[in-house]
């Protein structure tokens, strides 16, 4: 990447990475506004601070950069799995679903972009040792930590996922035994509706319509139909079981 394309406009967001100009290579290092702004330059296996390359630097001022960083990583990744324990307890606490949904989209997002952040710091590092065949072995311990960082942010996503799976799943199965239970009301409330409809006819000769307990006959009937569908369904229910 040439340096004209790392020229940032006022506002824009400094990129962390290994990056080449036409006279010297350079490390950026994108931090949060807590930390100061690191930028190292590289030039005939000397360090410098500035782009004039007139400041020299040492490596071991370039690794306590690179640790600071590390360290305000690991408080983060801190925060976060405090986070993720405090809702494991979420599937015990139906209550707290509703928070929790809330919370889920600005979480995993936040999650997300610190995962390619720490991405982005161990790519340029890995370059930078790539590159700098003087600075390989101390960064290799740098690269392992950010290494270890992904996997843990990685971790926090997956687990983040996985609370959100669940009450998704318990939320579809409460959705689908209401389901259920309107369709079970419906199938049983069929018939009778149909034997309603059938004697509310006003047409003569209408069975049982000579008799003087027919009305009785007729509920017993129903009630006797509601019971045996009743049975029917539980029976169905128990053999799914």
């Amino acid at each position: 990447m040439s340096e004209n394309s790392q020229n940032l406009k006022p506002g824009a967001r400094a990129v962390t990475g290994y990056f080449y100009a036409e006279s010297y290579e350079y490390l950026n290092f994108a931090t949060s506004a807590q930390l100061a702004h690191y930028k190292f330059f590289f030039k005939d296996g000397e360090i410098f601070t500035d782009e004039a390359l007139s400041e020299r630097t040492s490596i071991d001022e370039l690794t306590a950069a690179i640790k600071k960083i590390l360290n305000s990583h690991k408080e983060k990744i801190s925060r976060y799995l405090g986070n993720l324990e405090s809702f494991e307890t979420i599937y015990k606490k139906p209550k707290e679903y509703p928070e929790f949904m809330k919370r889920h989209a600005e979480l995993k997002y936040e999650i997300s972009k610190f995962y390619n952040k720490i991405s982005r710091l161990q790519d340029a590092l890995i370059t930078c040792a790539n590159e700098q065949t003087a600075l390989k072995k101390p960064l290799k311990r740098f690269i392992a930590e950010t290494g270890a960082a992904k996997s843990v942010v990685a971790e926090c996503g997956a687990e983040l996922d996985d609370i959100y799976a669940f009450i998704q799943s318990v939320k579809n199965d409460k959705i689908n035994r209401n389901i259920y239970m309107l369709t079970m009301i419906s199938a049983l409330l069929l018939p009778l509706n149909f034997i309603t409809s059938f004697f509310g006819m006003n047409t003569s000769g209408l069975f049982l319509s000579e008799y003087k307990n027919a009305t009785t006959i007729v509920s017993a009937f129903m009630l006797v139909t509601l019971i045996i569908l009743a049975i029917c369904f539980w029976l169905y229910d128990k053999k799914q079981e």
